[in-house]
């Protein structure tokens, strides 16, 4: 699930060197996957979530199976970090500089999009978040958590990662990513505006999601999928609490 990266740049993600990629990833986004997932009882739902109705049929749709079911992937992540732990693979407190740098992209992207749009682009800003700003605190930090974890998973893991992957024989790695890079943050953008509950299309609105969506794949491109869910996540906590 992580993305490729240049250089010796070291990932936040990268915290269990000797353990297989996948495995340092669920480790640290396994907290919105829980937050999320016991959230969506409530009925907030990502319209991203690929994984919520798998779980609902593997427990027959009955909420105290769903609940058990949860309950022991808690005490088996605990577990697991415990073990790593205790073998010197993984310090609790690497969910810090995680967290640190996660946040900061999360409050400086938003100011950097709408200067480039008004001073580059040459719009003039004028966003808000539609439906939202009725929601209750929890009800908010479900939405965050499920943005920022299914989004990225199908955004930038899936459609930017695979895209590339397919694109690469052809145009080459660096060509491939950037091509990938430019049609998932396209899609990205879109697919706010489809549906019943999409958002109503503007000019604005979708250059602004874009650009998210360009930046976000480029933290997942160079710092791995676990910091720009927790950006992802963030940012929209931020946002939707001061919607």
């Amino acid at each position: 699930m992580t993305g490729r990266t240049t250089g010796r740049v070291k990932r936040v993600g990268q915290v269990l060197p000797e353990s297989p990629a996948a495995l340092d990833t669920a480790v640290l986004v396994f907290p919105l996957f829980l937050v999320y997932q016991l959230g969506v009882v409530s009925g907030v739902r990502n319209s991203a979530d690929v994984v919520t109705g798998v779980l609902m049929e593997l427990v027959e749709h009955d909420l105290g199976s769903y609940l058990f079911l949860f309950a022991t992937l808690l005490l088996g992540y605990a577990a697991l970090v415990v073990a790593l732990r205790r073998s010197g693979r993984f310090n609790p407190k690497s969910f810090l500089p995680l967290l640190a740098e996660s946040g900061l992209y999360a409050l400086c992207m938003g100011s950097i999009i709408l200067l480039v749009i008004q001073h580059v682009l040459w719009f003039v800003p004028g966003l808000a978040v539609e439906g939202l700003s009725a929601r209750g605190p929890l009800e908010i930090v479900v939405i965050a958590a499920g943005a920022g974890l299914h989004e990225e998973f199908v955004f930038r893991a899936g459609l930017m990662g695979g895209l590339a992957f397919l694109l690469e024989y052809g145009l080459g790695r660096r060509k491939a990513w950037m091509v990938a890079l430019v049609v998932s943050a396209l899609v990205f953008a879109g697919v706010h505006h489809l549906g019943s509950a999409g958002e109503d299309f503007t000019v604005v609105a979708f250059t602004y999601r874009s650009l998210a969506g360009a930046v976000f794949g480029v933290i997942y491109q160079l710092r791995g999928f676990a910091v720009a869910a927790w950006t992802h996540s963030l940012y929209d906590l931020y946002v939707l609490a001061l919607a």
